[in-house]
């Protein structure tokens, strides 16, 4: 699959929480939602959903409604084509499901396990071709089939050389073994980390069993039974062979263009494509238990299992099922999926309770300035609110907000940091933007500060719990370990948690460093000007014996790390150009910074003769000291953040 730069901007951002779920509805009471009924749908989508296409300058749309066991709406808004126009057709424009096909993906897994041919609890090492098969990283304690599904399996989010320049290659599990395989970086069970690449292992673990292309696989244990016959597994290239493909659009400074993303070399993880009318055949069949057109298409324990919870970060947040997330967990409860690509964006919403469900899909990124609340997120959740009510008794474990309540703020303030990172490459950037820092905000209260989420103000309800002050009924939950504070969730986002760091951890301190870093450096400006002046005086300039190769090494590491960090601001500004190389594994993000260590390496150990035989003046040497040892700093922290090439990493 694909990721959008807005959204890869996730690749470093929040925006990557989003290939998940929507967070829930405001809370509060209504009036009685009225029938789920084609009138009333029609009603309401015709008029919201072409104002919402208008609004966020998007091209298209698909829009399925089912309820009562039957598909009670379809409706294709816009165009599949801005150039040639064709518009959006509900039943045949079969639009990238994104992430949404991670419940395919589970749901092919569960047949196999209702088969008997799999275990949820066992090693998945026992079920994976010895290439794939995962390190041993915590003896006695193997990931399973269960953390796979769950988005537990405590694997990193690396994301170098996961992605190809087009759709034109088929996904195998042979094709995994060229991705370089994450790490194991936390205990599984411990948190929920969003995992492309443990869903990508649950396709290879299926093709073992059977022998077989997953793709295949998908079709006759999901699609064939279901009656999905304009869905499959497929690379880009087949589907604009085989289906009606919508162009995807992101947004410019010229307006909607057709995307260039780069692409995940992966199918299970993200790569269906569907129409929004079998996507209403998928829901109904969830919804009925396995049931569609009054027979048994799936099995009932495979189906219960993936709209069940099956983990959380805390019991007091929503969490997740095989292959879904749970939007809210009060009443209605309401679960699914959502997809990000770059230039799409899908979600399907169920709410059991009330037999209803909606799946959304749309082929541009819009101009939108929340990232969260972008066209597909708006069209679900004001459905859901609209026809079931969805998150009006929302509030889970425990009472109404309370000063009194809890145990004292200072016990939870702190930094912390997505447990959805990498350790191994350059992707382990997205902690310094993906972090929450936490303060006392009086009465017992807190206050959440993030680059990329909006400050918000929480009151306590019991101890480690906290719901929203005057905002949209959120909840904040404190995970707890051994009697310490060890992470933070939010209900809105049960993708991930946000791990609790040390003062020496915190992102913002290195960011700090490595600015401070950057003025030492640029002050060797200094020394040319000096020599410069000095020239003009008539003297000539001072230059120990020995002394300048260390002045060059100094000199040489300093403009090196001068002009990377020129060019990282760069990217920053051209996010699109940032996400491709990330996602190539590019060198050019890391090879400068890994060329000039040897320089740095001189230049520090420079520093002892410097001292021992009186080169320069004190002064002099204290400055040359101050700038070698700048150079190491942030080269230091550029290696933490995966910027500074090393063999023994590749």
């Amino acid at each position: 699959m694909r990721r959008s730069t807005g959204r890869t901007a996730c690749a470093l951002g929040a925006v990557l929480l989003l290939g998940a779920a929507a967070g829930p509805a405001a809370a509060g009471e209504g009036p009685e939602p009225p029938p789920v009924e084609e009138e009333s749908v029609r009603a309401f989508l015709d008029r919201r959903v072409p104002e919402l296409l208008e609004e966020f300058d998007v091209p298209g749309a698909a829009v399925s409604v089912v309820a009562g066991g039957g598909q009670v709406f379809a409706q294709g808004y816009g165009v599949a084509d801005l150039e040639t126009e064709e518009p959006v057709d509900a039943e045949e424009t079969a639009f990238p499901t994104a992430s949404v096909a991670k419940s395919f993906t589970a749901l092919t897994v569960l047949r196999l396990v209702e088969e008997g041919g799999l275990d949820l609890h066992a090693d998945v090492n026992g079920y994976l071709p010895e290439h794939l098969r995962l390190d041993d990283a915590y003896p006695g304690d193997p990931v399973t089939l269960h953390h796979l599904l769950t988005h537990t399996a405590g694997l990193e989010e690396a994301v170098a050389g996961t992605a190809v320049s087009d759709y034109a290659e088929e996904y195998t599990a042979e094709r995994l073994r060229e991705v370089p395989e994450p790490d194991r970086i936390e205990p599984p069970g411990r948190f929920t980390a969003y995992s492309n690449y443990g869903y990508d292992l649950l396709g290879a673990v299926a093709e073992e069993a059977e022998g077989k292309p997953f793709a295949d696989i998908a079709r006759e244990r999901v699609f064939a039974p279901l009656g999905m016959d304009g869905s499959a597994f497929v690379d880009g290239a087949a589907a604009a062979e085989r289906f009606s493909v919508p162009t995807l659009y992101r947004m410019t400074a010229e307006g909607n263009a057709p995307d260039r993303s780069p692409v995940l070399a992966a199918e299970p993880a993200g790569g269906a494509f569907a129409p929004v009318t079998d996507m209403s055949r998928f829901m109904l069949a969830l919804l009925g238990g396995g049931e569609l057109d009054g027979e048994r298409v799936l099995p009932a324990g495979a189906v219960e299992a993936m709209l069940e919870r099956q983990a959380a970060n805390d019991p007091r947040l929503t969490g997740s099922g095989y292959g879904t997330w749970e939007r809210s967990a009060g009443s209605p409860r309401a679960v699914g999926h959502g997809g990000d690509l770059g230039g799409l964006h899908t979600e399907y919403a169920l709410v059991p309770e009330e037999g209803v469900g909606v799946y959304v899909a749309v082929n541009g990124d819009g101009d939108g300035d929340d990232p969260i609340n972008d066209m597909r997120a708006l069209v679900v959740q004001e459905f859901l609110a609209e026809f079931t009510g969805d998150g009006e008794d929302a509030e889970g474990g425990g009472g109404a907000p309370s000063e009194a309540a809890g145990d004292g703020p200072g016990r939870y303030t702190g930094t912390y940091v997505t447990t959805r990172a990498s350790k191994s490459d350059a992707s382990a950037l997205k902690v310094a933007l993906d972090q929450v820092s936490v303060v006392a905000d009086g009465g017992g209260a807190l206050r959440t500060e993030s680059p990329v989420l909006p400050e918000r103000r929480w009151l306590p309800v019991e101890p480690g719990l906290y719901r929203e002050d005057g905002g949209n009924g959120g909840t904040l939950a404190f995970i707890e370990e051994d009697g310490e504070v060890a992470g933070l969730g939010f209900d809105e986002n049960p993708t991930q948690a946000y791990q609790r760091v040390p003062w020496y951890g915190q992102p913002n301190l290195h960011l700090a460093a490595v600015g401070a870093a950057l003025l030492v450096m640029a002050s060797l400006l200094m020394w040319p000007l000096a020599g410069a002046v000095r020239r003009l005086r008539g003297k000539r300039p001072a230059a120990p014996r020995g002394s300048r190769p260390a002045l060059l090494a100094a000199g040489l590491t300093a403009a090196v790390c001068a002009g990377f960090a020129a060019f990282f601001c760069y990217l920053v500004v051209r996010m699109e150009v940032l996400e491709v190389l990330l996602f190539s594994g590019s060198p050019l993000l890391t090879v400068p910074l890994a060329a000039a260590v040897p320089a740095a390496v001189c230049s520090v150990a420079a520093i002892v003769p410097a001292w021992r035989r009186g080169w320069w003046s004190a002064l002099g040497r204290v400055h040359y000291s101050a700038v070698a040892l700048a150079s190491a700093v942030f080269l230091a922290f550029a290696a933490l953040y995966g910027l500074v090439w090393a063999p023994a990493l590749s």
